[in-house]
């Protein structure tokens, strides 16, 4: 008797927790990567943004290799950059609120800039 309770409530359990081959009535569990939304949830979500890097003040010196008063930018040949961990490169700065009308190139500058990831825009810049 205990034999055919138990084998009733195996049975029970069994049909419950599955359904024949074909029976699309039945609910089956997917695994996702992406969460299922509705449009109702999506909109309220707040999208994840990126981080934003911060900026970072350093100073250098380098040589002019071009000066472009239009765009408003200059281009340094600089040494590393310790303070960044950037090695000696050449790379062209935002001029920001900093007169760049009098540069020349081939004229060596010491200067100061803030970098946001690798975009730099000069606070100061003097010639050597």
């Amino acid at each position: 008797m205990k034999m055919l309770v138990s084998a009733t409530i195996m049975f029970a359990l069994l049909t419950a927790c599955s359904s024949p081959s074909g029976d699309s009535s039945a609910p089956v569990a997917t695994q996702s990567s992406t969460p299922a939304t509705t449009p109702e949830l999506a909109a309220t979500m707040p999208m994840p943004e990126a981080p934003e890097k911060a900026a970072t003040t350093a100073s250098a010196s380098g040589t002019i290799e071009a000066v472009d008063a239009a765009a408003k930018t200059v281009t340094i040949a600089h040494g590393p950059v310790e303070a960044l961990k950037w090695p000696a490169m050449t790379m062209t700065f935002k001029a920001g609120s900093v007169d760049i009308s009098g540069l020349k190139v081939g004229e060596q500058v010491d200067f100061e800039f803030t970098s946001t990831g690798m975009e730099g825009t000069l606070t100061k810049i003097r010639a050597q």
